[in-house]
């Protein structure tokens, strides 16, 4: 790398990050408020810093897994930051563009130095294919990140829409890997334990209990997903 090289890659991550902060999440969602992409990212990142130990020990022989699990989750929303928006995963049609993001990204990274660039691009393709474990761990810590956000506003688990959503967004992921398969099962009884504390004290989310119960009492656990559901306030379920 020389230092016209490097100006180029300084500039570049200045770009990516600073449109990365401004790129709301969960747009449209009554229920969850105040995430980007930016923070989306850091999220992942520090969830996959804490389980790193375990997945060594879980895959003693995957010599470059962190390395390319870290490079598939740092740039997997990459055509949002180009695009300047995000589609709520609810509504998005998942891997039906993947051809098409990707150019789009090998078009973005063109003026970074060639072996950045290939870098990049490799890590983002991976991603979109999910044809690595890498890829498909740091896809796990993507749907897991993003019912973080709707477990910790707790006012959108009493949409039993809402809350089936995030168990299935969990379940999606199960069979990546043991570790990965004990998170969701520990997110998706955080779920539950949630609903239930509600049904004692929904005023800590300024509901009313007959109203509250009315959504708490079902079992989200058998509930069918209906995702016109998803985005709408309680007051119109």
């Amino acid at each position: 790398m020389n230092q016209q090289e490097a100006t180029k890659i300084l500039e570049f991550v200045s770009n990516f990050q600073n449109k990365a902060q401004t790129i709301e999440r969960f747009v449209g969602n009554p229920y969850v408020k105040g995430d980007n992409i930016a923070e989306h990212l850091a999220r992942m990142a520090r969830l996959f810093l804490y389980i790193i130990p375990d997945l060594k020990k879980e895959f003693p022989n995957e010599k470059d897994l962190i390395e390319n699990t870290v490079s598939c989750l740092l740039v997997h929303d990459d055509d949002e930051v180009i695009d300047g928006f995000d589609i709520p995963t609810a509504l998005k049609k998942h891997n039906v563009k993947d051809d098409e993001e990707i150019l789009k990204f090998r078009q973005a990274v063109t003026d970074l130095p060639k072996d950045t660039g290939e870098h990049l691009i490799l890590a983002f393709s991976t991603f979109r294919k999910k044809d690595s474990l890498p890829a498909k761990i740091a896809k796990a810590l993507d749907n897991l990140v993003g019912n973080q956000f709707v477990i910790e506003q707790k006012i959108g688990l009493v949409n039993p829409d809402q809350t089936r959503f995030a168990i299935e967004y969990a379940e999606k992921v199960k069979g990546t890997s043991k570790v990965i398969d004990t998170l969701v099962d520990a997110q998706i009884d955080q779920i539950i334990e949630c609903r239930k504390q509600l049904r004692k004290n929904p005023s800590e989310i300024g509901l009313q209990k007959e109203k509250a119960d009315a959504f708490l009492e079902i079992d989200v656990m058998t509930h069918k997903l209906n995702k016109d559901k998803i985005n709408l306030p309680l007051e119109k379920l």
